[in-house]
């Protein structure tokens, strides 16, 4: 009997606002006799990005992209008044490029859309001006709408996983450590930078948050910075050892340390003086170490968490 996979299926928070906002920006639009609510729909729909940071970016990027659509539109409807089909196409050729430069890359379908929207206006029910002015009034709606919805429902918060991030980066140097001391194995420093990376991409995204709690959390960005710093300096420690052809041996102080984290080595400990690739060895490792430890006792402080 074959059994076949199903892809899970889940309706996530961020897709509940996203229905949530539409409605209410249609119902706000529908208030002021608008013709073309999808335009507001389309303005709530854009705005719901995973950060409010990126919501403000987008809200931006598409009200100048309308803006810029609107105003050609009017532009080429007065020009060619008469062979509209003529303008779109010219006008298309024209402002794509321009959009990029003025780094409103991310609007141009809706730029399109706007400008296509403006040089089809039927001029018997109205002029392109009020008819542009009019599609600026429905974008607006939705993406006030859909950025208050972000920001009042549970905005996105990575905090907690910042710290569990933390926690999986330091709980992957034992088994490397334990590789190279105990087998001499020298690990893979790939999935190491790879971690940094994410860290460094999720603590940029808390420091950029707008709100809320913009002080404490302009404080907490600066501890997670510091955290990272010390999970740097691990990384730095272990690329050392990893850069050493001959690896030495452990002090009394590093074996006693790294009993205590669970990896016993079997090698006897010399009596008196230390060469000077054991030398090396412990102050890298030893380096490591003390990062480790800070890092684990700054991440247990409770006293900076942000919720």
């Amino acid at each position: 009997m074959s059994h076949h996979s199903h892809p899970h299926y889940r309706i996530g928070l961020r897709t509940v606002k996203t229905g949530l906002a539409v409605i209410i920006a249609l119902f706000l639009d529908t208030l002021r006799a608008a013709p073309l609510p999808i335009f507001a729909a389309i303005g709530a729909i854009v705005v719901m990005s995973r950060t409010l940071s990126d919501a403000i970016t987008a809200a931006t990027t598409q009200l100048a992209g309308i803006t810029c659509g609107a105003l050609a539109g009017c532009l080429f409807a007065l020009l060619f008044p008469n062979d509209r089909y003529v303008a779109i196409g010219l006008g298309l050729i024209l402002l794509i490029p321009i959009c990029h430069p003025l780094r409103i890359g991310f609007a141009v379908p809706l730029t399109c859309i706007v400008f296509v929207s403006v040089c089809l206006y039927d001029p018997a029910r109205g002029t392109p001006v009020a008819y542009a002015i009019n599609r600026f009034l429905d974008t607006s709606i939705g993406l006030s709408t859909g950025f208050v919805i972000n920001a009042v429902i549970k905005p996105y918060n990575n905090h907690s996983l910042i710290l569990r991030l933390f926690d999986e980066y330091l709980a992957s140097f034992i088994p490397a450590l334990r590789e190279l001391l105990l087998h001499g194995h020298y690990p893979v420093l790939a999935p190491f930078e790879t971690k940094m990376r994410r860290l460094h991409d999720e603590i940029r995204i808390f420091s950029e948050q707008p709100f809320p709690y913009r002080k404490q959390r302009k404080i907490e960005s600066a501890y997670l910075n510091g955290c990272y710093q010390l999970a740097e300096k691990m990384y730095m420690a272990l690329a050392a050892l990893c850069g050493m052809d001959t690896l030495g041996l452990p002090c009394e102080k590093s074996y006693k340390r790294l009993a205590a984290l669970g990896i016993k080595l079997p090698v006897a400990i010399p009596a008196a003086g230390l060469d000077e690739y054991s030398t090396v060895l412990n102050y890298h490792l030893n380096t490591l170490l003390d990062a480790r430890s800070y890092l684990t006792e700054l991440l247990h402080t409770d006293t900076r968490k942000l919720h």
